[in-house]
């Protein structure tokens, strides 16, 4: 039902309530629209400032939209490192604490942008403290996360490709 329709039936109704109810309902139900709206506006508040505290489930959604996007794009040459950042961003931002060499291969694969080594690649992002290591052994897959200097890194890659119109290359990370 559109807007207009609901609209429309709670007038007729309410214009048509008075002759059907008392003053003592007609009261009590006044008093129960009130409540009604303070309760909606304390709902909306309280979903509203939660939103915000978690960061905004509107800019978490652009965000993971963004990186769709820019992995999807064949004018984005992105290198193997900016992959693999934006692959790790986009899996923390979806809830995973620390993500698994292979599922970010999976992930990358889906988009034609596995790099050729990402094992590799995670060892450098470690190097220069982008991403922390959680291993099981030696040849075990690696489990990481990005670090704070990580994820301001996929934060500003993201800006750059976000501001981009169609650049050839992205050059953003050494």
């Amino acid at each position: 039902m559109s807007d207009i329709h609901n609209i429309r039936n709670l007038t007729h109704s309410l214009t048509n309530v008075h002759e059907e109810l008392s003053v003592e309902q007609l009261e009590l139900y006044q008093k129960f629209i009130t409540k009604s709206l303070e309760f909606r506006k304390a709902e909306e508040a309280l979903l509203s400032a939660m939103d915000l505290e978690d960061g905004g489930d509107q800019k978490t959604s652009d965000t993971l939209r963004t990186i769709r996007r820019s992995l999807d794009n064949p004018s984005h040459r992105l290198s193997g490192s900016e992959c693999v950042i934006l692959a790790c961003f986009y899996k923390e931002l979806e809830g995973e604490e620390y993500v698994e060499t292979k599922r970010i291969n999976i992930y990358l694969h889906s988009y034609n942008r596995k790099p050729a080594n990402t094992t590799k690649i995670v060892d450098n992002l470690e190097k220069k403290n982008l991403i922390k290591i959680k291993s099981d052994g030696l040849h075990s897959h690696k489990m990481y996360s990005l670090t704070k200097e990580g994820q301001n890194n996929a934060w500003n890659l993201i800006e750059r490709l976000s501001d981009s119109s169609g650049n050839d290359k992205l050059a953003v990370m050494e």
